[in-house]
Order: C-alpha cells, then structure tokens, then sequence
C-alpha cells in the first residue's frame, strides 16, 4: 500500500485541492495522563453544577475522557469526550469537544454553550479544531443542479454482511454538557451516517466514481492523522467521502483518477483522526475542501440507500427516531424503540454485491470419481482460489434438498499460495449418502464477499458412514413361553432403518426365514416359541442408507433363553366353554394367565340395546397378549372380534350392542404357542359414552 497522500490534479476537478505534507508535526501536544486526570476533574465540576445538571442525559450515557491535547503555550485544553451507553458500549462516533483554559493556575472548562465558546476556539491554532468542529469555507462552490434526494447508492459493505449503524442526525444535535454538536454546521453532515462493528470491516464503495484523493499513511487509532477516500462521482459534482480508514489499507491500484465501480474494495475502517473508536464516516457531497490535519470534508446532501428498507432508503438509529426531532420523515429504525440502544437494534444489512467476486474451481474429486470406499469415510479435497484483494477461506458445498450447503470446515492455509488441500469426513459433517451427490466450491474474500457454487460436478459417494452397531442384553425370560428381548444400538451417521433379530433352537442352525424385522425407533421385542425348547439369538442393524451391520463374529449366538414345558393354572379354571363363562359386572377388573396352552377364558355380561361397551384386555405379565371374540347369547354366534397389536400389548375394543341382554366373550391366546404361569393378563368392561369428531373434507 502506498503511504503518501494521492490528490487528483485540480485541473481535472472544479474544486481547488490543496496539499499537506504527509510529516508536517501537529501544532499541539497530547496531555500527560496527570494532566489528564486534572482536566476531567476540571470538566466533572463543570456539568455538575446546578444549572447545567437539569440538562444531564446521563440516563443512557455516561462521557469518559477520549483524548486531552494542548496548545503549544500550554494555556488552552481540548478535550475529545466519549460516550459509553447504559450496555456498556463506547459509542464508535466523532468524540464531543470541549475546551478548557488556564487561568490562575485553574482550569475553566467551556461547553459549546458557552458565551466564551466561539471567542476561544475561533484562537486555536490551526489542525487543533477538527474540520468538523471548523466553519464552512466562505469561497467553495456547490451545485446548484443536484436534485436531492439523489439515489442509487448502497450500503458501503459487502452484501450479507450487517453492521451497526452508530448515528446519522445525532452529528448535529446539540447536547452541549456532552460536548455535542460534533458537527458544526448542520448542513455539513445532516446525511452522514457513521457504521461500526466489533473490530475493523472492510469497505466497498457506494456508487460508482472516480478517486478524487485518499491517504493510508496514518498509523491505526492516530488521533492526529485521518486515513480517507473521496470519489467523485462520474460527470458530476458529487463526492463520496469515507472517514477513519485503517493503516495501509487502501489497494496500491486506486491512484488518482481511477475509475471504482460500485461494491469495489476501498480499505477498512479504523479510529484515525477525530474518531472515539473504529467506525467509518460516510457522506455524499456536493463540494470538498481540505482541512483540519489534512482530509476532507464538505456539506452533505440527502442521498437514498437501495438496500435500506425503512424511511424510503434512510437509515437511523431507534435512539435517533425515540430522542431527537424527526427529519425527512425518517421515523424507523430496525429494532426495539422501547429499548433503543439495546445492542441487538441498528443492525443494517447490506446488498451491496462485491464489483470483484472470488473466483475459484475445484479440482479433487473430480467428476465421477467414487469416494469413500471400502472403510475410510475421508474425503480428499483440492482446490484453486483467487480475489483481487485476498482470499480468507474456502469450503466444499454439497446440494442437499436443493439447497447449496458448506460442508466440512472452512479452510484458510494456501500450500502453495493460491492453492488449498483439505480432508472431509462426509458423515461428519452430516451427509449421509450412499450414491450420487453434487459438489462445489464456495469461497470468501477479505470483503466479505462469497461465490456462489463454483465448477459444480457430481460424484459417486460409496456409504458416507461406517456401518451402525449393536448388541443384544442378556434376555429378560419369565414363567412364561415369552421372552423380552432387548438391545442397544449406537447410529453411525446414516441414521438406523430398521433392527434384524434372528432365532434358532439351541442345538441348531441360523436361518433367513427365522427373522423379526424391528422399526430401528424400537430397542426391545418379544419373541414366544415352544414350551420346553430352547432358543438363540442374535442382533444386526441396518442403516438408512440400507448398510447391514454384519452378523457376531463365528455364528455365535448373543443371549438364549429356555421356556417352560408346563404351567399352573389360574384360579378360575375350567372357563374354557360358554357354558363355564364367569359373570363379570361393569367396572369390575379379573385377572387370568393363558395356562395351559391354547386356553380359552370366557365371560359373560349383561348389555342394553344401543348402548356402547369398552372392553379392556391389559397385559400384566410374561408377554401376556390376547384375542377377544364376542358372542351372542347362545354362545355361538359371532358378533365381532379383536386381537391386541403384539406380544405384551393391550387390548382395546369398542362394542355397540344390538340386543338387550347378555352377550359372552372369550380371550385366546394371540399366538398358539403363548402360555405360562406368568402369562397374566387383566380383564375390565365398562359403558361408555363416546365422542365422535365431525370430518373436514377440504
């Protein structure tokens, strides 16, 4: 970057331009930090007494001391005042100003207020006043054909980006225990805007124009040197002006004359010259002149952001819109106006797409290619990128449901320059993919600008993710020919389909057509075999992706149980036929198992035409589950019939009778070879009265 100052021949320009050299030393000293401490106590006193207190708005600001200089004669203070907000925040501004004079060997601060105030700064000595605290020259020329507002322009950062937006009027608006105005002349910055953020962010022009004049050479946070940019717009006489850039920032190529496209990088912002902390100024004006330590300024005019989307293109801060009066109908702000300067409010994003994109093309994986394969999950990635600035990251973006999605981390090491070579693990970074899958380049330059999908192509993934696992528990068995089996599983990626559990006797061999199919969601199933047999079992699970886990190692088995030849008998027994049907009243609960094998309980009940019964059939113990038939009165005809969902499940059914009188109703085991002592299942009937939901048909 170059240090020196670049100033446009006049003759090119209607406005005279004057130079200052780059190493002339300011005609003022900065305060020691004694003197420092006695100035603040000199300025406390001051705002403190009675008829400057009714004026305090120390409500929402409370003012610390920036900078402190003095006159070469020691005899005169200026003192730049910072305002820090009720969050804590140090407001990224131009400082308030106010003097302060030796007399008696006492200091005597002047607010801008003040009767003594334009006397005593009007005696500075020159570049102690900034420029915006200085008189509009009498002499400077301004166009009288500008037809405000003027539009077109966008916000002066990349697009996708937002950042706080410190102030505009606040420039202007007088709060003198404050230090405040900070500008002057109103006209000069009524349409400036000062945007900030946590650390220095990279500047894009606004509009289109030619460099006019700028410097990089002031050290970052020089209070006596202003880095800034001014462009004139092409056949016109309008100049943007950008305020407090950072040290050699500024791209070599942008000499005077240089024709600058809108979105183009300009530099960064910084804190030089008259600035409480980093931020740019921002104006558009209809005539410069140079001053202060050796920048520019002029008197803005009313200009529209595109990007803007409140006030018809005009930014402003909740504090502005809820605090001072309202201009140009400027009555918005993005964010909370009960809780103006919470720091979630005046965060503008920006449209402002970058004249100079990064550009770059993959070139591993190539087109086709299959990756993954076998057991690594690794994906080898390379890539060439390239910006007219600087390239600060590149990453993989695969399409997902449609969508471009960054995939993997971002990578900013270039081996060589210009060159980035990188590892993604697929299942990882949360593609799961077994097949096709389209890949691109994104990357991000030092703007903040970012490409789109770059040389996209697809390739063949072979399982993103290893394979799921899992593994059974030892067996939960009863007194009972059901046995609850249950497993843990652990998702490798790809999310889990579905679980296979296979069985054989013990002695015997493992077969296809002896295999449960379980929902992956579920981590326990029942199994029911032969009373007196013996079985074993074990587990696999199966991936979205349809990636089988493989079987245990040496066909061996993971659990085995060995279920009972007989059983005793519940205390109802016989109740096996209609003839022996137990009487059970309404809201009255019994309690059965299925013991022996293939046993029958039935009951009877007294019903009434019309009416509706809910019969209940819950599952106690060992697996117990049911199926329920209902006859009419002569034990043979049958009036409907239900079964519960699975092994150890319930049974729930509604009935309707058609008929007064009574009905039977017998429970059978759910599979043939379900029985056991501690097969027990409860038995409930009761009337009810049901709600029946209209249907919507759209």
């Amino acid at each position: 970057m170059k240090t020196i100052y670049r100033i446009l021949l006049s003759i090119l320009f209607s406005v005279p331009l004057m130079f200052l050299a780059a190493e002339d030393p300011p005609p003022y000293q900065t305060a020691s930090e004694d003197l420092k401490a006695e100035l603040w106590s000199a300025f406390s006193d001051k705002v403190l007494q009675p008829e400057n207190q009714k004026n305090l708005t120390f409500d929402l600001f409370t003012p610390e001391l920036d900078e402190a200089f003095l006159t070469p004669d020691g005899t005169t203070a200026v003192l730049w005042l910072a305002l820090r907000d009720e969050y804590g925040q140090r407001l990224a501004t131009e400082p308030g100003l106010v003097i302060a004079v030796l007399n008696d060997n006492r200091w005597e601060v002047l607010l801008p207020d003040d009767p003594a105030w334009e006397k005593t700064i009007t005696t500075l000595p020159a570049g102690l006043v900034p420029l915006e605290q200085s008189p509009s020259p009498e002499d400077i020329e301004t166009s009288a054909d500008i037809k405000a507002p003027v539009t077109g322009y966008y916000l002066p950062y990349a697009a996708g980006t937002s950042r706080w937006l410190e102030g505009s009027i606040s420039h202007f608006q007088s709060i003198p225990e404050l230090g405040y105005p900070s500008c002057k002349v109103p006209d000069d910055c009524r349409y400036a805007y000062d945007f900030t953020d946590a650390w220095h962010f990279p500047l894009l022009a606004a509009k289109e124009g030619r460099v006019v004049a700028s410097r990089d050479s002031c050290t970052d946070g020089n209070p006596y040197c202003t880095n800034y940019i001014v462009l004139q717009e092409p056949d016109t006489q309008l100049y943007q002006i950008y305020i407090h850039l950072a040290n050699n920032t500024i791209p070599d190529k942008l000499t005077n004359g240089t024709l600058v496209k809108r979105g183009q990088y300009l530099g960064d912002t910084d804190d030089t010259g008259y600035s409480t902390s980093q931020h740019v100024h921002f104006m558009v004006t209809n005539s410069i002149w140079l001053g202060g330590d050796g920048y520019y300024w002029g008197r803005s005019i009313d200009i529209r952001f595109v990007d803007v989307a409140i006030n018809n293109g005009i930014p402003r801060t909740c504090y502005e819109v809820t605090h001072f009066p309202i201009y140009d109908g400027a009555t918005e702000c993005l964010g909370d106006k009960t809780d103006p300067r919470n720091p979630a409010n005046d965060w503008f994003p920006s449209g402002n797409v970058g004249a100079y994109p990064p550009t770059g093309s993959l070139s591993v994986p190539a087109a086709g290619a299959t990756v993954t394969v076998g057991s690594t999950q690794i994906m080898d990635v390379r890539a060439n990128a390239s910006d007219d600035v600087r390239v600060t990251a590149v990453s993989l973006v695969a399409k997902l449901d449609g969508q471009w999605n960054e995939i993997g981390p971002k990578i900013s090491q270039t081996i060589p320059p210009g060159v980035y070579d990188w590892d993604v693990n697929l299942c990882e970074a949360g593609v799961a993919v077994n097949g096709a899958l389209e890949v691109a380049l994104r990357v991000w330059d030092h703007e903040g600008n970012v490409s789109t999908a770059l040389t996209p192509r697809t390739i063949q993934v072979d399982h993103s993710c290893p394979p799921p696992s899992s593994q059974l528990n030892p067996v939960q068995d009863f007194d009972s020919t059901a046995a609850l089996l249950s497993w843990q599983a652990v998702d490798a990626g790809a999310g889990l389909s579905t679980f296979e559990i296979q069985w054989r006797t013990n002695p015997g061999t493992w077969q296809t057509n002896n295999t449960l199919i379980i929902p992956g969601a579920q981590r326990s199933a029942w199994f029911s075999g032969q009373g007196g047999t013996s079985y074993a079992f074990r587990l696999r699970a199966v991936d979205e992706n349809g990636q089988v886990e493989a079987w245990p190692t040496g066909d061996n088995a993971e659990t085995s149980v060995t279920f009972p030849s007989i059983c005793t008998t519940d205390s109802s027994e016989p109740d096996n036929t209609s003839g022996q049907a137990k009487l059970i009243n309404l809201g009255n609960i019994a309690q059965r198992n299925l013991c022996p094998a293939g046993d029958n309980d039935w009951f009877q009940i007294t019903v009434q035409e019309g009416k509706y019964y809910q019969f209940n059939a819950l599952s106690l113990n060992g697996g117990a589950a049911v199926n329920l038939t209902i006859l009419a009165d002569d034990g043979t005809t049958i009036l409907t019939s239900a079964q519960a969902p699975g092994l150890g499940l319930n049974l729930h059914h509604l009935y309707k009778a058609e008929n007064n009188g009574v009905v039977f109703f017998k429970f059978t085991p759910l599979v043939t070879t379900l029985f056991g002592t501690q097969a027990t299942y409860s038995v409930r009937v009761e009337e009810v009265i049901p709600i029946f939901l209209p249907m919507i048909v759209k």
